[in-house]
């Protein structure tokens, strides 16, 4: 087998991430997709303008985030009294009142992590787009794959769902612009993964490399 990989381009191959089947690298056209002939796992799509989309929504996102941090998140009306809360001042409540960890879990899964990836996605596509290269990019790359696993917006979304749904008759719920730029946050931290082509990244990474 080494013999037969040593007698070869490994850049013109694909292991299949599924059922490690290794096929050669398809020349695909924009919008065309490449599965695995055994398993039929999508290998490679050739996404359009996936540069400068992913650049866009990397850059939305972060121009989001302080509105969506900061502004009232949502608030509680009942008998005259009214009370509105930030994202922030939700982790500081936290805090104070020695919830700890929940705090921590919140700032770092719901907020750090997810900004942390568009921060380096927008860093790496403004690189890219000036054919600027540098041998960090590569970790920056691997870093922005493994915090996708941590970064979980979503889920704090559900919990504010969740907690509205309950709360709903019990006073009257309203819903600040905080509410409103989180919405736009989490799908901008979505829409990075689904504009980004990262066959194309990783052989621009390869390239300026050598």
């Amino acid at each position: 087998m080494q013999q037969f990989l040593s007698e070869r381009n490994l850049s013109n191959w694909i292991a299949c991430p599924e059922c490690d089947l290794l096929v050669s690298k398809p020349i695909l056209a924009r919008g065309e997709k490449a599965k695995c002939p055994r398993c039929s796992y999508l290998l490679h799509e050739h996404k359009p303008d996936s540069l400068n989309r992913t650049l866009a929504v990397s850059l939305a996102g972060l121009l989001v985030f302080i509105p969506a941090s900061t502004l009232p998140l949502l608030g509680l009306e009942a008998f005259g009294l009214k009370n509105n809360v930030s994202l922030l001042e939700c982790i500081l409540a936290m805090w104070s009142r020695e919830m700890y960890a929940v705090a921590v879990f919140v700032f770092f899964f719901s907020i750090f992590f997810p900004l942390l990836r568009l921060v380096i996605m927008l860093y790496l596509a403004l690189r890219l787009r000036w054919n600027h290269f540098s041998p960090h990019f590569i970790t920056f790359f691997r870093y922005f794959h493994h915090l996708k696993e941590w970064g979980m917006p979503e889920v704090f979304m559900l919990g504010l769902i969740v907690t509205l749904y309950k709360l709903v008759g019990l006073a009257d719920v309203i819903y600040g612009f905080g509410f409103l730029g989180f919405i736009f946050f989490l799908i901008t931290a979505t829409l990075v993964t689904a504009f980004l082509d990262e066959h194309w990244v990783w052989e621009k990474l390869d390239e300026g490399r050598e």
